[in-house]
């Protein structure tokens, strides 16, 4: 059985986060372990924060991995310091032969705040050119790029040039419904190709985790032997079936239920 890694936060809500890849990767029968970064909580006032996890504690956990196993592929996520970039890039020149998925999350749904302008340019300068693909959302994309908020396809073929000059060899910008249209568009590039994923919008609030389930599927597919842009295809499929079946909060919102592909079927 082919083993994953995935790098990042944890999602008390499991709809995001390392709850999300591990479920992800169970339902495309890999065996998903996990080094985790930063704990997500609500606070007194109902605010989302988090807290890291000690650099120390970062490097223990890889290490305790690659004394007890091999891994097939790594997916990373929030890694929410500077710290943990520096750790996470060591980390994956030693695994170089590896499939790498890199979310870059700078920004949350539910707090709207976006890390600052040193940890991103960390994030592009060490881990960019060490990932088989990056997977932004729209504002992350936007971030990257220096540009406004992203509306339209063009907007996404103009941030996917630039964060391609950043260093990123492939990228693939989650439109979701942030596209104007009746569709949610995602957009591959590679520097020369482009290719658009397409699907019907859900209308639905559980969206919490689609973007680190899409990344992380990604990875199961490319770990399966599927080529990237079947890889991608069949995430968008998959999210959008995790989405359908989401689970609801009770202020409303709602997280991805990674069953939801088999309950379809």
């Amino acid at each position: 059985m082919k083993r994953v890694l995935t790098i990042g936060g944890s999602d008390p809500f499991a709809g995001g986060g390392i709850q999300s890849d591990l479920k992800t990767f169970e339902n495309y029968q890999l065996f998903g372990l996990s080094a985790l970064t930063c704990v997500g909580f609500l606070d007194e006032q109902g605010a989302f924060q988090l807290e890291n996890l000690s650099p120390r504690l970062l490097k223990q956990q890889l290490a305790s991995l690659t004394k007890m196993t091999t891994l097939d592929g790594i997916k990373i996520g929030l890694l929410h310091s500077e710290e943990a970039i520096t750790i996470v890039h060591d980390f994956l020149i030693q695994n170089s032969e590896l499939p790498v998925v890199l979310d870059p999350v700078l920004a949350f749904k539910e707090t709207k705040t976006t890390e600052n302008k040193r940890y991103m340019e960390k994030m592009i300068a060490k881990l960019f050119p060490l990932a088989t693909i990056l997977t932004p959302n729209l504002k992350e994309a936007a971030l990257l790029a220096n540009q406004d908020e992203l509306q339209s396809l063009d907007d996404l073929r103009r941030a996917a040039q630039v964060i391609h000059t950043l260093g990123a060899k492939q990228i693939v910008i989650k439109g979701g419904q942030g596209i104007q249209g009746d569709f949610a568009i995602d957009l591959f590039f590679d520097g020369k190709n482009e290719q658009l994923f397409t699907r019907k919008k859900l209308t639905k609030p559980t969206v919490n985790g689609a973007g680190c389930t899409f990344s992380s599927a990604i990875l199961a597919n490319l770990c399966r032997g599927d080529s990237l842009p079947t890889a991608i295809a069949t995430s968008k499929d998959y999210v959008y079936h995790c989405i359908a079946h989401g689970v609801l909060m009770n202020d409303g919102s709602g997280s991805v239920w990674s069953g939801g592909k088999r309950k379809e079927e």
